[in-house]
């Protein structure tokens, strides 16, 4: 577009969207950074390592009061004048999209030749029927931590929130969405719902969520919202032709309805992850500055959710592999129990989904889960795994499922029916007759 006052316009305030504002501007683009939310996205992150700090969990009823101002310290994001020194004009006010795509701000009009969305511009919160909840973050206001209160979210997020907050309360978890963990594995699901009932959450149903929540109100339980963290209700984003109602809807090239419009994070659905939000914004941000088509491939996406079995992500789940490959797709699993587990539900899970020869999914769940598929993320095959397991096998420990999977699938190859036994026998039979 000609006559732009910048070459791109960020709009999110997480740290993912400052890194790419200063990587946009060491590029040297004209770089808009629009935040209306400055400073959200961390004060949640501070709250939510509170949660697991030691001095809490051990003593929670003295310890929360001192965290506050601890909380509110370490809570306050950078200053924007640090990122103005590098060439980027932060913009703390809320923006709206004109149909000929500039935005309207407060205070003036600015256009830009690309724009991209990021996490943390807003906060996208369910309607909850209670009049005195808290978004996560507020949980500062709180002199003490209650003994009972309903968590209301879905997603990683909503889970790791749960577990944080069990180990000081009694949790209700109400799932604002049809599924808590949609974007997971079918199996790592029912894992994760069964450690999060064995730590003594009570984990609504779809079906039960409004009853849950009204409940809360009736016994006077404090509700808490984790909300999504992008929040473009009023950004006018249907003035471009890009449908706000609804998550966003992207091709391969992380690029909207709207060419010149990219997206990244939580507003694209599934999992919102650090780990795989900085995947999307690398992607994005080449193409919107440099008009590249390097493509997303979720295939390849990887990330790591916290619970007391940690979880680990790569690739394709059992279901969009079969939906995709259909009766080609092989699945293999194993599990084993921790022989020091710190906690009963502890437990270690491994599930391969392969093609041929081809690595397509791993779902992990145990100790050293996230780094197993952030190291796989970057040679993701059979044979990569199977070296990494010969040099790090433990008995008891995530490399022994890990090991169990892979060996089901060599037995499998060589099972009965299979095309190399076949053609091994069909072999030996010819030698011996001839």
């Amino acid at each position: 577009m000609a006559n732009c006052d910048y070459d791109l316009a960020i709009l999110g305030g997480s740290i993912g969207s400052r890194i790419a504002a200063c990587r946009a501007a060491h590029q040297g683009a004209r770089v808009a950074l629009i935040a209306p939310s400055w400073g959200t996205v961390d004060a949640m992150g501070v709250v939510f390592q509170a949660l697991h700090s030691p001095a809490l969990q051990s003593e929670p009823k003295s310890a929360w009061p001192a965290l506050g101002d601890r909380i509110h310290h370490q809570g306050t994001p950078p200053s924007p004048a640090a990122l103005r020194c590098q060439g980027i004009d932060v913009i703390l006010e809320p923006a709206r999209f004109t149909p000929d795509l500039a935005l309207t701000l407060a205070t003036r009009q600015l256009r830009a030749s690309r724009y991209l969305l990021t996490d943390g511009y807003g906060l996208s919160v369910p309607a909850v029927p209670i009049g005195h909840g808290l978004l996560g973050h507020q949980l500062t206001q709180l002199k003490a931590i209650p003994e009972r209160l309903t968590l209301v979210g879905y997603g990683a997020t909503a889970v790791e929130w749960a577990y944080a907050l069990s180990q000081l309360a009694k949790v209700t978890l109400v799932p604002s969405a049809r599924s808590l963990l949609p974007a997971a594995d079918q199996d790592i699901q029912r894992l994760s719902e069964a450690q999060l009932r064995c730590l003594g959450i009570t984990v609504a149903s779809a079906d039960q969520a409004a009853l849950q929540l009204e409940r809360a109100g009736a016994v006077g339980d404090l509700v808490v919202v984790v909300p999504q963290l992008y929040g473009w209700e009023q950004l006018a984003l249907e003035a471009t032709g890009v449908a706000s109602e609804h998550l966003i809807a992207v091709n391969r090239y992380l690029q909207a309805n709207c060419p010149h419009i990219y997206a990244s994070g939580g507003s694209l659905g599934g999992e919102n992850r650090p780990e795989l939000a900085q995947q999307e914004i690398t992607i994005a941000l080449d193409n919107a500055l440099f008009g590249r088509r390097h493509a997303m491939d979720y295939g390849q996406a990887f990330y790591s959710i916290d619970l007391v079995s940690p979880i680990g992500h790569w690739g394709l789940t059992e279901h969009q592999a079969t939906q995709r490959y259909g009766n080609g797709v092989q699945i293999v699993q194993a599990a084993c129990l921790p022989p020091d587990a710190d906690h009963g539900v502890q437990t270690n899970f491994c599930k391969l989904i392969i093609l041929g020869r081809r690595l397509i999914g791993v779902h992990l769940m145990g100790d050293g889960a996230p780094t197993w598929v952030a190291n796989l993320g970057h040679n993701p095959t059979m044979h990569s795994l199977h070296q990494r397991i010969v040099t790090s096998f433990q008995p008891g420990m995530l490399s022994d499922a890990i090991y169990q999977a892979l060996s089901h699938w060599q037995h499998g190859r060589w099972s009965e029916g299979q095309w190399r036994r076949d053609w091994a026998e069909n072999w030996f039979n010819w030698r011996r007759s001839a």
